[in-house]
């Protein structure tokens, strides 16, 4: 924002989603000339009164959004909330007046674009597919498949303006070729640096801790909620509670997940997702059961086939699965869960076919030469060795499909070719964790204090990256407005 202002002249409006503590800094600084603003959580109140079912039924109506299925797949609503058991109503309650409150700013601002990073929340996905609906042209901006990379456009995982392959000339290289230059963004390093300082910093718990127990959170788990049921007493109980299930789970999963990979068997890859992603809640709203999802898998194999499922390693920064769930994938027939160590890429060396929900390794496996079923759209389905499939009684057929279809190095060398043209470097692990060591104490408290002098020396020491970023949005802005004039 600071640098589309300065540097373009841009008039920007904000919602803002920060606990209360942060709140001053937007009100006070200057960086920003904000025409309006927006804290999203001085909208919604009063959540036990009786929700509008009218207001909401005929929002659906006008908007085509279900908002059931934004509500059931929010973190904060079910299942991963260890602090406070929403009630439906108050769930109800709580979209009105997010939908009368965007609808308001949207009438009020009639803007040209939104501009958004990946979408994670309910509340924020709602508003992306409001301005959707309302022809407002989008520029989301999520990490690429190549590491170190990032994308902007109009939707997650999907490359703007229906790009073919075959409008692409081939550079004939070879998978040897392909294969080495996959390797050379080295996302599973760009991964393991971001889990190595991602919240571990016992310095910055130990600042985060003492900050916590000063000040608590200033009320935000009355008036944010979000943080519903946040007390000190709860949260510190909680931290112990997470550090020994840390421990408990990772040596569960040390002493029974296999270390060895078939050697003379036929087997389909699954490779598990992060628990309480957006690849996941948002991206694929109906298969966020993986133990099910594995079941149904198992069930569709030909016979000589097993399934070979493996532990995604940033799990760790969800404290891991349930062992419970571990013991269950493991007693499926057919099932072989391998530790989470052992290299993608050995296994996909060996694998006949990858089926998995999204994410990067549907595109990994195409560089080895194996076919991959993906169950949520990815921009790299139009690779024609990638099936879509989003009915699980269709899996049998697709897999027996897949396994006999071959990927054509040709259609790999086009592609990453489109990816180039529709990507830009920019590492955006790196710069959230930098963002998050400046102001968040490595991540570990977010409602905590923001001083405009350190924001200032925030954005002077990645002034380069940052209009590097505004520079990519304004492109995108060109583009957009060069194709409207071409199709007027």
């Amino acid at each position: 924002s600071h640098y589309l202002q300065k540097d373009f002249g841009y008039e920007i409006n904000a919602v803002i989603d920060v606990p209360n503590k942060p709140k001053k800094f937007f009100l006070e600084q200057k960086l920003v000339n904000f025409k309006n603003l927006w804290f999203l959580h001085d909208y919604i109140k009063n959540t036990e009164q009786k929700p509008d079912l009218e207001y909401l039924e005929k929002f659906e109506n006008k908007y085509q959004i279900n908002l059931m299925q934004l509500a059931i797949n929010e973190r904060i609503f079910y299942k991963f909330n260890e602090f406070y058991q929403f009630s439906s109503n108050q769930i109800l309650n709580i979209l009105a007046q997010e939908c009368k409150l965007f609808e308001d700013i949207l009438e009020k601002t009639k803007p040209d674009y939104f501009i958004t990073s990946l979408t994670s929340f309910h509340y924020d996905h709602l508003f992306y597919e409001i301005c959707k609906r309302r022809n407002i042209k989008i520029l989301m901006l999520y990490m690429s498949k190549l590491g170190h990379r990032c994308v902007i456009s109009q939707q997650a995982n999907h490359l703007d303006f229906e790009i073919k392959l075959s409008d692409v000339k081939t550079k004939n290289r070879s998978f040897d070729e392909l294969l080495d230059y996959f390797k050379s963004f080295d996302i599973v390093k760009q991964i393991e640096n971001y889990k190595s300082k991602a919240g571990t910093s016992k310095l910055k718990k130990f600042q985060a801790l003492k900050n916590f127990l000063k000040n608590g959170e200033q009320n935000s788990n009355q008036t944010n909620y979000p943080y519903y049921g946040r007390d000190r007493s709860k949260v510190i109980l909680f931290e112990i509670k997470k550090s020994r299930q840390v421990q408990k789970r990772y040596s569960f999963i040390n002493k029974n997940l296999g270390r060895n990979i078939p050697q003379n068997e036929k087997f389909v890859y699954y490779p598990l997702h992060i628990e309480q992603e957006r690849n996941l809640l948002l991206a694929a709203p109906f298969f966020t059961n993986q133990i099910e999802l594995i079941r149904n898998i198992a069930k569709s194999l030909p016979i000589n086939y097993k399934l070979l499922v493996k532990e995604h390693p940033a799990q760790e920064t969800r404290e891991w699965r349930n062992i419970s769930d571990y013991k269950e994938i493991m007693k499926i027939s057919n099932v072989i869960l391998i530790h989470l160590t052992i290299p993608s890429q050995k296994i996909l060396e060996k694998c006949s076919l990858v089926v998995t929900i999204g994410g990067t390794t549907g595109l990994e496996a195409a560089f080895y030469r194996k076919p991959s079923i993906i169950l949520s759209e990815m921009d790299y389905s139009i690779l024609p060795s990638v099936e879509l499939v989003q009915d699980v009684h269709k899996l049998s057929n697709k897999i027996k499909e897949s396994l006999e279809k071959e990927v054509n190095a040709n259609d790999l060398d086009r592609f990453i070719q489109i990816y180039e043209k529709n990507s830009f470097d920019f590492d955006y692990m790196d710069f959230i964790t930098k963002y998050h060591e400046s102001f968040y104490f490595n991540g570990n408290l977010l409602d905590t204090e923001i001083h405009e002098n350190d924001m200032t020396l925030f954005l002077q020491k990645n002034e380069s990256v940052l209009k590097k970023v505004a520079n990519e949005h304004i492109e995108k802005i060109k583009e957009f407005n060069r194709r409207k004039k071409k199709n007027k």
